[in-house]
């Protein structure tokens, strides 16, 4: 029961992985759950029903999260379906970005601007690297993820330039469009993603760039917009300002709303994003 804990708390405190990750980690930890030898089934079922329900609630900004939830609690045929249905969540969710890749190539080419770390973002740039002129990686604040990002870019052999995130408006003249992942995307076709997204989409609005969004359609929630900031996570400010200041307030949200309208197109697995049929079944 501690190593249960143990990961769950691993899934609500992680600030190192995407989504992609703590998606995957939320479904091995219910598989095991359901195929777990030990105690009678009523106690498994408790268990495996208590222990989704603190991992619905553990990111409130990654629909993904709760949508794979819903989905192994929900299969049909007790332990042995919801083991069923989460190995077959899992293989769905590792054959994704392939698809996504392949409708998003003819959109990932020339010079590319991206921020936050996304596993399906660096997935497909990797894959159209032949066509991709140069990466310009936004440094994300407060934790830099974006140093990572370059990295592993440039582990990729492709060419790479970081900024800070201030500088984005100076460098977007010069790309061909801005490609992203995505935490949530909301029934109405607003994106959640790590704070700054918003920003660099109303940026790129401005200089009329194509702002795309490259996510799996399990990411994709049936719930609106209601303004309520506990979606984005705020977390502590420390992060922000290592020796607080007195009379200063600070804030530090993690994920942003980017209104749907900014967006030039969101490409899932399916295709592109279609709010009736995709919203529908998550």
């Amino acid at each position: 029961m501690n190593k249960l804990q143990e990961r769950i708390d691993a899934v609500r405190n992680d600030r190192e992985h995407g989504s992609r990750w703590l998606v995957g980690e939320t479904i091995a930890i219910l598989e095991e759950l359901a195929r777990a030898p030990d105690g009678s089934p009523e106690e498994r079922l408790a268990q495996i029903h208590a222990a989704g329900e603190e991992l619905m609630q553990a990111r409130p900004a990654m629909a993904a999260i709760a949508g794979a939830v819903r989905r192994i609690l929900q299969a049909p045929g007790g332990l042995a379906g919801m083991a069923q249905e989460a190995a077959r969540l899992r293989e769905e969710y590792e054959r994704a970005p392939q698809a996504i890749i392949a409708h998003a190539r003819p959109l990932l080419a020339g010079t590319l601007m991206t921020h936050s770390l996304s596993g399906t973002v660096l997935e497909a740039l990797h894959a159209c690297a032949s066509q991709i002129k140069r990466v310009i990686v936004l440094e994300g604040r407060p934790r830099y993820e974006g140093r990572e990002v370059a990295r592993r870019l440039q582990n990729l052999n492709l060419a790479v330039t970081l900024i800070t995130d201030a500088e984005a408006a100076i460098f977007l003249p010069d790309c061909t469009a801005v490609v992203v992942g995505a935490d949530s995307v909301l029934a109405n076709g607003d994106v959640i993603n790590k704070a700054g997204t918003a920003l660099l989409a109303w940026a790129s609005r401005g200089y009329g760039i194509p702002f795309y969004v490259l996510c799996e359609s399990l990411k994709i929630s049936s719930q609106p917009w209601t303004g309520d900031l506990s979606l984005l996570e705020e977390k502590e400010p420390e992060e922000v300002l290592e020796e607080p200041i007195p009379g200063i307030e600070v804030r530090n949200f993690y994920f942003d709303r980017t209104p749907g309208e900014l967006v030039t197109a969101i490409v899932t697995e399916r295709g592109f994003f279609n709010k009736e049929p995709l919203s529908d079944s998550h």
